[in-house]
């Protein structure tokens, strides 16, 4: 343990992280499929929330647990550990890449599902198609996994272990948090490789840093850990059963 500080900051840090992630999850699963109803509003209020809200929720869900680690592994905030460390700068480019990424897949989505056959047809078919299945997923799953190696880097062992019932509580949101966020990347996103490969490395730099038995009493190892190694086995079982890219939906 390199802080010997409370785990409360993280602790709360990492469940702001699974209800900001759950939200999201939630509201994507009740917009309505197809192409957007016309009305008063240009949008609708799903569009809005995941356009605006949820992403502004969910980056302040990771700061707030960036700062969290940061305190505990250093001992304390200051102009170096926050902007100049090399960490840092690697947590704020993710940031910063990931939510260009859900803003670009976004737009470029809402076009497509707006206006699918002038689109598809019309002189920028291709740029949106690009802008919406491939980079904005590249951005996207890449800033995502750039924040969560350096929450993970920084945060394991950082502060106390969490006893009790809520481990098993903080693996289940793992689960339903960073694992169904990695399958998604990897079936809609078309990345399976990348998705694999990024679970694995995680996976791997986590087991390193702390034995198994240490991982289920911390709370940074039990947001991280169960969802990308749970989401990586899938994704390489499925890979291999369908013999290639697995597609979404099912």
């Amino acid at each position: 343990m390199r802080g010997g500080r409370s785990a409360a900051p993280v602790l709360g840090s990492v469940r702001w992280v699974l209800a900001t992630i759950v939200a999201w999850e939630v509201v994507q699963a009740l917009q309505p499929t197809g192409a957007p109803a016309t009305g008063s509003w240009p949008v609708s209020p799903f569009d809005l929330l995941l356009l605006t809200v949820l992403p502004g929720l969910t980056a302040f869900a990771f700061v707030r647990l960036f700062l969290a680690v940061v305190q505990s592994g250093f001992g304390s905030l200051n102009t170096y550990t926050l902007t100049s460390n090399p960490w840092a700068w690697a947590f704020w480019v993710g940031l910063a890449v990931a939510m260009v990424g859900q803003g670009e897949h976004w737009a470029a989505n809402y076009l497509n599902l707006a206006l699918p056959e002038v689109v598809r047809h019309g002189a920028y078919g291709a740029q949106a198609q690009f802008l919406d299945e491939e980079l904005g997923h590249w951005l996207l799953g890449g800033g995502f996994f750039l924040m969560t190696l350096v929450v993970m880097v920084l945060g394991q062992g950082a502060t106390h272990r969490i006893v009790g019932g809520e481990r098993g509580l903080l693996a289940l949101g793992s689960v339903l948090t960073y694992g169904f966020a990695v399958v998604l990347i990897g079936t809609e996103g078309r990345l399976i490789v990348p998705a694999i490969l990024g679970s694995g490395i995680l996976a791997g730099l986590a087991l390193r840093a702390l034995p198994p038995g240490e991982m289920s009493r911390d709370p940074v190892s039990l947001l991280i850990v169960p969802g990308v190694s749970l989401a990586g086995i899938v994704l390489l079982a499925w890979g291999l059963l369908v013999g290639g890219q697995p597609t979404w939906p099912w």
